[in-house]
């Protein structure tokens, strides 16, 4: 299937540019509405629908029911608000006398709807936003990560105005390797008009990562008049400490003996990471029992929750320390085994120091960090140990095998399959061409 080609049944067609504007004009962040669209937003994607009724004659009166059947002396609701990805909420409510649970019941049903009104609502202003400050700045250069077209599409008008109003400005698309399931990238890109936008918006398409790794083209189903687009970078790594601490030192900061294996586990900002370091310090124990002199080093993270946080202080000994915030690319360098979740610069930096790796990826619907861990596994460069597989054994036994590599080496097979990590610098280089540096 052609990519572009717009899916059989689609609505307003969102992958077309917007109308061409006047670029000496630009206009307020907010606009004032009149009349019903004032007093009450539209929403896309929660509809309203009527309930099925039917009266009843009774002594008294009218018993109405709305989609259920009430008995005697009851008034029943039963309505169903449907939005368009197919999700259907089903809310029911009775009342013996009074309107009192049907009035709340309805006032909930409502919400959904006008939450999303609000949502959407924000999205413009957002839209406009940036379509004013880019407008507004006139760059020569303009550099759109991760999104082509913005969150949601919030950047589309912005940057198509741009494109119209300055033809000489250079669009580059920053890539990510892997971003998600790639049936899922493709099914997204083709709504948004992402492949139109690679073709007519962008200038070139910088990818952060490894033709050897993971082929974009190919996963993503980029045309081939996309491919002389494509620039893959490389993998982008924080620059190390200028002054880093020699192994003996940075292990008595931390109150550690100097010698022996040391294990790091981090989760970057922390924030879903509690149930990979519970599961590493019991790990470590099961790994202390049998060498003694191991010690290890739990980060937290700066958003982990402060409960969660609690909890594994409180489980800290001399030989196994929590903290809350290190330099991971310091400890990664002194540490015999990293354990980490399976985001993209966390990932980065245990490969640059060539630390053996064990991964726990993010276990939720998305799997970019799946996706990255099994890659590195199938090149023998990390082991990666599903969630629902990550007990405390099964953690010990994959920290046995990156206790069990020899270091060098694996920093020599990291480097045959990746030989750099200097993504920043081939990227600078790579714009600074667009720009006639």
């Amino acid at each position: 299937m052609d990519p572009c080609q717009a899916p059989c049944g689609a609505g307003p067609d969102r992958s077309a540019p917007p109308h061409r504007v006047d670029a000496a004009r630009t206009h307020p962040v907010a606009c004032s509405r009149s009349g019903a669209a004032a007093r009450r937003p539209q929403s896309h994607r929660y509809r309203r629908s009527r309930a099925h009724s039917v009266s009843v004659s009774r002594p008294g009166g009218l018993l109405r029911t709305c989609g259920a059947r009430c008995r005697e002396g009851e008034r029943g609701v039963m309505t169903a608000a449907r939005c368009r990805s197919s999700r259907t909420l089903l809310l029911y409510a009775q009342d013996n006398q009074g309107l009192g649970h049907v009035t709340r019941t309805l006032t909930i049903e409502r919400s959904p709807e006008e939450e999303e009104a609000a949502k959407q609502h924000f999205r413009a202003i957002r839209g406009q936003v940036l379509r004013d400050v880019a407008l507004g700045l006139a760059p020569d250069l303009v550099l759109v990560d991760h999104e082509p077209l913005g969150s949601k599409g919030e950047f589309r008008e912005g940057l198509w105005s741009l494109k119209a109003a300055r033809p000489h400005t250079r669009f580059i698309f920053g890539l990510r390797d892997i971003m998600d399931d790639a049936a899922r990238i493709r099914t997204s890109w083709q709504e948004m008009g992402v492949y139109r936008a690679f073709e007519e918006l962008y200038d070139g398409i910088a990818v952060y990562g490894s033709a050897r790794l993971y082929d974009v083209a190919a996963a993503y189903a980029i045309p081939s008049s996309v491919h002389p687009k494509l620039e893959y970078c490389g993998y982008i790594v924080r620059d190390p400490p200028a002054h880093a601490s020699a192994p003996n030192t940075l292990r008595a900061r931390y109150g550690l003996r100097a010698s022996g294996p040391l294990v790091v586990a981090t989760v970057g900002s922390g924030s879903d990471g509690y149930p990979v370091l519970a599961t590493a310090r019991a790990a470590v124990d099961r790994l202390q029992a049998r060498h003694p002199e191991l010690a290890a080093i739990l980060v937290t993270g700066p958003f982990m929750g402060a409960s969660e946080r609690a909890q594994l202080e409180a489980r800290a000994t001399a030989t196994c320390r929590v903290v809350a915030e290190a330099e991971t690319c310091e400890l990664m360098a002194a540490a015999d085994a990293v354990v980490s979740m399976g985001g993209y610069n966390s990932v980065c930096e245990a490969l640059a120091v060539g630390v053996p790796l064990v991964i726990v990826p993010r276990a939720t619907h998305k799997i970019e960090q799946q996706i990255r861990a099994e890659t590195l596994a199938s090149h023998g460069l990390a082991q990666c140990v599903h969630p629902r597989d990550a007990g405390p054994e099964t953690l010990a036994a994959a920290l046995e095998w990156a206790l069990g590599r020899d270091r060098k080496a694996h920093a020599r097979l990291v480097r045959d399959v990746i030989p750099a990590f200097d993504g920043a610098t081939r990227l600078t280089a790579y714009l600074g061409r667009w720009l006639g540096d």
